[in-house]
């Protein structure tokens, strides 16, 4: 009896194993979807403003329709240990991003994150966050820290980085280019490329600062502004800890892909949830 008992434990733990091995392998098959918001908008939307505003109404519909198809939220740090390391991941993982940092993110997509189970990463400009000392007049509102301490603490909103101020297009000889991605013109000449390196240097490490005394929590994350870095951009953002940035290059997420270029997909206000999910199938096909 106690020979069978060993022969089954052991028959046992090799099928235990064999069914890791297995289920190791199909996650590192999978393709991690990042969907890309901007403000969330009680208002009417121009169509030129359809990949930048969403009506609350709309979101929810997208956000439900989601959750009832099997998709489940990731975090940043999720991401980065699947991408990296094969980390598990569930069955149908999804990331949720919102750039810039609208109040709307705090007003509409927290609390029904909050309701139902979801979780979002909010890519702020901190030189837009509001504060008794920094008076910001901008066309939408942007949450402030009270606001943004409540979603972080409550471990339904990672705050995240879009650089403390260049989100904007900036002269570069006979071309305006974002400021992240090369040097610009400065006092009438161009930067070197070390001054280059320096004033991002400055602003991503600035941002990162601002984040962390205001939450603290570790920023791991940037989002390009408009989509758009250089090589040097990505060495000082890995120099200073950052380990994913977020561009706007349509697609999906896997294995081994490179983390500083994480791929997203913009979801507009005439998406459907059933138009969210055949794109993600499509780009999951390709």
């Amino acid at each position: 009896m106690k020979k069978f008992v060993i022969v089954f434990s052991l028959i046992m733990i090799i099928a235990a194993f064999g069914f890791y091995r297995y289920e190791k392998a199909e996650n590192l098959k999978k393709c991690v979807p990042v969907l890309m918001y901007h403000n969330i908008y009680a208002g009417n939307i121009p169509p030129n403003k359809s990949g930048v505003l969403i009506t609350p109404q709309n979101f929810e519909k997208q956000i439900l329709y989601l959750k009832g198809h099997g998709y489940e939220t990731i975090t940043v740090e999720d991401l980065y240990n699947f991408m990296k390391y094969g980390k598990m991941l569930p069955k149908k993982p999804i990331l949720i991003t919102f750039d810039d940092g609208y109040l709307g993110n705090y007003k509409y997509a927290y609390p029904l994150f909050k309701k139902i189970g979801y979780k979002g990463v909010i890519n702020v400009i901190v030189k837009n966050v509001p504060s008794p000392t920094n008076k910001v007049v901008t066309p939408y509102p942007h949450f402030d820290w009270i606001e943004a301490r409540e979603m972080s603490s409550s471990g339904v909103m990672e705050i995240e980085s879009h650089t403390y101020d260049s989100h904007r297009y900036a002269k570069s000889g006979n071309h305006d280019i974002p400021m992240l991605s090369g040097p610009i013109d400065i006092g009438g000449r161009l930067e070197t490329m070390d001054e280059y390196r320096e004033r991002i240097k400055n602003d991503l490490s600035k941002a990162k600062m601002e984040i962390e005394k205001n939450l603290g929590k570790e920023v791991i994350a940037l989002a390009y502004p408009y989509g758009v870095g250089s090589n040097t951009s990505k060495d000082v953002a890995a120099s200073l800890g950052y380990k994913v940035i977020f561009t706007m290059e349509e697609g999906v997420n896997v294995y081994k892909g490179d983390t500083y270029a994480v791929k997203r997909i913009t979801v507009r206000n005439t998406d459907t949830g059933e138009d969210i999910v055949k794109k993600i199938e499509a780009y999951e096909g390709k």
